[in-house]
């Protein structure tokens, strides 16, 4: 992403929304149909610092 650009699509559990809702390079946040961030490079890495983090794909 830093590369090429675009943007990731970061499925959420329910409780992870309030997590990430103020992280650096969040584009757009989604409910419907399952809680999902949409964001940059700056994102992804903002949130892998946090704790209790897991990839699960």
């Amino acid at each position: 992403m830093d590369v090429i650009g675009g943007v990731a699509n970061a499925e959420l559990l329910e409780d992870q929304g309030p997590i990430v809702v103020g992280l650096p390079g969040i584009v757009a946040m989604m409910r419907d149909p399952w809680p999902a961030a949409y964001g940059s490079a700056e994102f992804l890495r903002a949130w892998a610092r946090q704790p209790g983090f897991r990839l699960l794909k």
